[in-house]
């Protein structure tokens, strides 16, 4: 296990979970997937790895992880509009999550990777007449950051904003 290149490191944990964003964003309410990108690689079933590790009560987490060679994103798709979001789930899925991430990178040395804690939800769709998703993409946070800060600011970055916004600052992912 190379404890200096993040990558190599989760593979060796993670490897049997290694999936796509298309089928880490499968919402079961709804038969339907949010993301259909099937190319990036280097993504694994973090709640498959939950389940795995942790049956009974399994603990809530985030849905997917991406690994790149200095970047570890932690994804939560959320098929919904920013309004129909569980604060609560959100907030228990970062707390478990991190909690549990932490422990699996307990033996990694690297210090200069960055972590990213990412909520994709539903784009909104656009109105009619005045546009004001702006002021709400301002304010859908679900107070990840403040959340994150009191529990020593393990993330580098906490991203809540819709699939369009992924899409335009990730110019290989192919969520459309």
């Amino acid at each position: 296990m190379n404890k200096f290149s993040l990558k190599e490191y989760l593979q060796e944990e993670l490897g049997p979970f290694v999936s796509t964003f298309k089928a880490t964003s499968y919402d079961d309410t709804n038969q339907e997937h949010l993301c259909n990108d099937e190319v990036t690689l280097e993504v694994y079933n973090f709640d498959a790895y939950v389940k795995a590790r942790y049956p009974h009560p399994t603990p809530a987490s985030p849905d997917a992880i991406h690994v790149g060679s200095k970047d570890f994103y932690f994804v939560e798709f959320k098929n919904q509009l920013p309004g129909a979001v569980d604060k609560v789930g959100i907030h228990s899925k970062f707390q478990a999550g991190t909690s549990i991430l932490k422990n699996l990178l307990q033996e990694f040395s690297a210090k200069d990777c960055q972590y990213h804690f990412c909520v994709v939800f539903k784009n909104q769709p656009k109105p009619r007449y005045m546009d004001f998703r702006h002021i709400e993409n301002n304010v859908v946070k679900f107070g990840l950051s403040e959340l994150n800060r009191q529990l020593g600011g393990f993330y580098d970055h906490v991203v809540t904003e819709s699939l369009d916004f992924y899409v335009k600052e990730f110019k290989a992912l192919k969520c459309a």
